[in-house]
């Protein structure tokens, strides 16, 4: 339990605690450092404030500088005033036959082999840029064509299907103007323009084609075997390719009656994947089962153009 200080009267208690606590704030008022911290008195002497010895010194260098540049100046005033180089003593005063005093400064004692060394550099100079312009190249480009067409003959010969690679579409967009080439009336084209990457691949069809809800430029082209089907997105500039092998080429011209145009209705695009539909009913028409090789052959091909806009395909012969 706490109990306070026994005090005889709180008043008087009250009055010597404050008297006691008023001395002990004087006493921190008074308080004085046991350490000296002041100035020493030493430092009250000239000799150690003022560093005579490196003002000598300093005094000394710049009175040295200040001769040099006296001495310096001196001898500027001198060239200025006198010729620097002088041969009267040899050829006279005469302007003609001292150029020191015609030019007004000495004569070169190396200017012919100044001379000498500038046209051997010269001449040197010259070699090198004959050399380097009647230099002959180390590289043929023509033997770098007909390597490249021999290669290009060898990977067709070594390939299991025909080199088809992806063709140069026209840069007119897809509509209207490109609907008027002749081909987008649903008729089969007999191209006789190649491609370029084989000898014997001609265009059956070029026409405008909606699959899905995109426009699309469809091309299919044959070799008399397989079929190659490209589709050309003309707002996303993408081409979508379709390889289809002789078997199953020979079976679709079959079922189409030899119309690429419904060929080109049955085709799908899922996922950037040109697909053909197979259970698409088509068109009954009689028409005579042909090779795949002589479906292609020049002038062998007639056109009739149905009611219905489709183009029926017979063989001649």
């Amino acid at each position: 339990m706490y109990r306070s200080i026994p005090i005889g009267n709180k008043l008087c208690h009250k009055r010597n605690e404050e008297r006691r606590f008023e001395a002990h704030r004087e006493k921190l008022r008074t308080m004085k450092p046991t350490i000296d911290t002041t100035e020493p008195k030493a430092l009250r002497f000239d000799h150690i404030r003022n560093n005579l010895k490196r003002e000598q010194m300093l005094e000394e260098r710049y009175g040295e500088i200040d001769r040099e540049n006296r001495i310096l100046l001196q001898k500027m005033s001198d060239i200025m005033r006198n010729p620097s180089f002088s041969l009267s003593g040899q050829m006279g005063n005469d302007p003609s036959k001292n150029p020191a005093l015609t030019r007004g400064g000495p004569v070169s004692l190396n200017k012919d082999f100044r001379k000498k060394e500038l046209l051997r550099i010269t001449h040197e100079n010259q070699k090198i840029l004959n050399r380097i312009q009647k230099a002959q190249p180390m590289y043929n480009h023509v033997k770098w064509e007909e390597d490249h067409q021999k290669q290009q003959r060898l990977l067709r010969n070594c390939c299991e299907y025909p080199l088809v690679l992806r063709s140069t579409l026209p840069e007119a967009a897809i509509g209207d103007k490109a609907l008027d080439i002749g081909v987008g009336d649903g008729k089969l084209a007999d191209y006789s323009k190649k491609s370029g990457e084989g000898e014997d691949l001609r265009y059956v069809l070029k026409e405008g084609k909606k699959i899905g809800e995109a426009y699309y430029l469809v091309e299919m082209a044959t070799d008399g075997r397989t079929l190659t089907i490209s589709a050309y997105d003309g707002d996303t500039q993408k081409t979508l390719e379709l390889l289809v092998n002789e078997k199953n080429h020979r079976k679709l011209y079959r079922e189409c009656n030899g119309d690429y145009g419904i060929l080109a209705s049955r085709l799908h695009v899922e996922k950037d994947r040109l697909m053909l539909l197979e259970n698409r009913p088509m068109p009954s028409a009689s028409a005579k089962s042909l090779n795949a090789e002589d479906m292609v052959k020049k002038g062998n091909l007639e056109v009739n153009v149905g009611e219905d806009g489709h183009a029926n395909v017979n063989t001649l012969g």
